[in-house]
C-alpha cells in the first residue's frame, strides 16, 4: 500500500523507526509541534498539505498522526481515503491505548506530561522555559482578537478569566522503552522541581503508532473518512469524531 503520512514532530523518532520497517511505501510529512499553538492556522494547512498531497501522488490511504488537538482536525476532507485515531491529543498514543490512558489519567484529565520527543519539541526548543506559563498566548488569533475588541489591558483579562492556572502538583513523564536515548527524563524530573511539582513516571508503549502505521485500522481506535466526507468531532471519550458529508 502506498500511503501518505502526516503527523506532529514530537513522533519523529518512533515514526521514522516504524516506517523503516513497514510493509507499506510510506512518505511522511511532520508539522511542528508548536504549530498547535493556532488550530485554525494549523487545520488550514493541514488541509492544504492533503489536497496538495492527493492531487499529486496516486496514494491509496492518507492517515493523519493527530486527534482532535484543540480541533485542529475538525473539517478535514479528502480525496482519497483518510484515517485519524479517535482520540483528544497524542497522549493516549503514547500510553498505547485508551484503556491505559483512562486507567493512568481519568480522574487528572488535565495533568501535564511529557515524553522524550515532546521534550525536545517543546521545553528544548523554547529554551527550557515552562511553555505552558509563557505568555506566548499572546501570539494566538484568539488573544489577538480580544486586543482588537477591548484594548490589551481589558484582553489580558478576560483571557485571565477564560483560562484560569492549572493547579499542579504533579506531573508525568511516559518513558517508552526503546526511545530513550537521551537523559531527557531527568531533564524534565529536574525542570518540575524547580516550579514546585513531583513527577510521576508512566510506562508508555508503542502498540497505538504500530497499528497507526501499519494498520489494518479497526474501526473502534481510527475513524475512516471516505471522500466526500469531512470530520465531525463529537467530543466524547470513546468516539471522539464521526463523518458528515461535506
Amino acid at each position: 500500500m502506498y500511503i501518505k503520512f502526516i503527523c506532529c514532530d514530537v513522533f519523529t523518532r518512533m515514526v521514522c523507526d516504524m516506517v523503516a520497517k513497514s510493509p507499506h511505501i510510506i512518505d511522511l510529512e511532520f508539522l511542528p509541534m508548536l504549530a498547535h499553538d493556532n488550530p485554525k492556522v494549523l487545520r488550514d494547512e493541514l488541509q492544504m498539505i492533503i489536497n496538495k498531497s492527493t492531487s499529486q501522488n496516486s496514494y491509496d490511504k492518507l492517515v493523519l498522526g493527530d486527534g482532535l488537538c484543540g480541533n485542529v482536525t475538525a473539517g478535514l476532507s479528502c480525496d482519497i481515503p483518510m484515517v485519524i485515531p479517535r482520540i483528544h491529543d497524542c497522549c493516549t498514543m503514547f500510553m498505547g491505548s485508551k484503556e491505559k490512558y483512562l486507567q493512568e489519567f481519568a480522574d487528572k484529565l488535565s495533568m501535564r506530561w511529557c515524553t522524550n520527543g515532546y521534550y525536545e519539541r517543546c521545553y528544548a526548543r523554547n529554551g527550557m522555559q515552562d511553555y505552558f506559563a509563557s505568555d506566548d498566548y499572546k501570539r494566538s488569533a484568539e488573544y489577538l482578537k480580544l486586543v482588537e475588541e477591548y484594548d490589551e489591558d481589558n484582553a489580558q483579562y478576560i483571557w485571565e478569566t477564560m483560562h484560569p492556572p492549572i493547579e499542579m502538583d504533579e506531573a508525568a513523564y511516559i518513558e517508552i522503552d526503546g526511545y530513550e536515548y537521551n537523559n531527557t527524563r531527568d531533564l524534565y524530573e529536574k525542570h518540575l522541581k524547580e516550579i514546585g511539582c513531583d513527577i510521576r513516571i508512566l510506562k508508555g508503549d508503542t502498540s497505538f503508532f504500530e497499528k497507526l502505521v501499519n494498520g489494518p485500522w479497526a474501526e473502534d481506535i481510527f475513524l475512516e473518512v471516505l471522500p466526500g466526507e469531512q470530520i465531525v468531532p463529537v467530543y466524547d471519550l470513546a468516539q471522539v469524531f464521526t463523518v458528515a458529508k461535506e
